[in-house]
């Protein structure tokens, strides 16, 4: 194996990882553009260095425990991104993802450059496709939240962060102070039971005073 294969399969797994990343992060996932494109980019040099550290060997079967010491150790970071709240899983969908891109990243770097490309598109579909057949299946909700709120500076991080633990979109989001007291108001959109979920969650917060919805 060559330097410019090398660098080929590194810059392949950049472009190939960065767009299962970039849809990630236009999903307003946790593990977004380049989270992604490190996994893939380190299973793919950890198979490309497995191959090189194994050139001449009679064991061609090694390099198949470097690919499933990678894929373990992958596990324990997708299992980081999977929360418990409630009695309510959440995350599973951005942990199968890191999974299955570092999987991506190993084929990269075992050559199999077309067998990569084909994955990809298939993940993205995935991805993209079966959320807006979901989101046609089931029935969204959208829901208009005043809040009355103590003056917070990091309230509006604590609010995007459950809206992206919920898998709740925000919109319209706006905050104005009102003696005291401030004033939050924004739009979500989400599936009715993740809307009564977020609700819920949303009242638990200390600096929440009062809420109105519509």
């Amino acid at each position: 194996m060559n330097q410019l294969e090398i660098i080929f399969k590194l810059f392949l797994a950049i472009g190939l990882g960065g767009l299962i990343g970039l849809e990630r992060e236009l999903s307003q996932k946790p593990a977004g553009l380049r989270t992604n494109i490190l996994i893939c980019l380190g299973s793919t040099l950890m198979m490309i260095l497995s191959q090189l550290s194994l050139q001449g060997s009679n064991a061609p079967g090694e390099s198949m425990r470097i690919a499933a010491a990678v894929i373990t150790g992958i596990g324990f970071i997708g299992a980081g991104t999977i929360i418990q709240s409630q009695g309510i899983v959440h995350g599973l969908t951005t942990a199968s993802t890191i999974w299955a891109v570092s999987g991506l990243g190993l084929v990269i770097g075992a050559g199999y450059h077309v067998i990569a490309l084909i994955y990809t598109a298939i993940v993205l579909i995935t991805l993209i496709s079966f959320r807006q057949l979901e989101n046609r299946l089931l029935k969204k909700s959208v829901a208009h939240y005043e809040l009355k709120i103590k003056p917070s500076r990091d309230f509006l991080g604590q609010l995007k962060r459950l809206a992206l633990h919920q898998g709740i979109r925000l919109a319209d989001l706006a905050l104005r102070r009102e003696g005291e007291f401030s004033q939050v108001t924004f739009t979500v959109t989400g599936t009715e039971e993740k809307e009564i979920q977020f609700h819920q969650s949303l009242s638990e917060l200390e600096d929440v005073l009062e809420i109105k919805v519509e």
